[in-house]
Parts: structure tokens; sequence; C-alpha cells
């Protein structure tokens, strides 16, 4: 495998949908207060942080929505 079909496949498999938190306040309704203070409290995994901005994988959004719905339901 040659450096060329190797960068292509760390770029290929590194690949991650993420939210900012913006995104997050939108789709949920909640302030950006509350949105920061799930991840530091644990309850929503922040990815990625450059300064004052969070970045979000989808798959961690999309956990953290299943969980409310499950506790909600039972």
């Amino acid at each position: 495998m040659d450096d060329n079909e190797l960068s292509q496949q760390l770029n290929t498999t590194s690949e991650v949908e993420t939210l900012d938190v913006a995104a997050v306040t939108k789709s949920l309704g909640v302030s950006r207060v509350t949105v920061l203070r799930w991840i530091r409290a644990g309850k929503l995994e922040g990815f990625f942080r450059i300064g004052s901005k969070w970045l979000i994988r989808k798959a961690d959004f999309d956990n953290l929505i299943n969980k409310k719905i499950n506790n909600t339901t039972n």
C-alpha cells in the first residue's frame, strides 16, 4: 500500500458526523448553557473542543435521544 492509498483509507475511516452546540440546541429546544452543562456532566459527550466551540458526535446525540425515549416509555 502506497502513501496515497493509506492517506485515503485513513480519511475514509476517520470521518465522523458531528453537530455543533447550536444544532443540538435547535433540535432539542434547549439553551446553549443546558447543552454545555450536559457535556460537563457527561450526559452528552463532547467530541472535540476548539476554544469555546464544542463538536458532538451525531451517534452520541442519537444515544442521548434514545436514552430519553427509553426512560420515558419505561
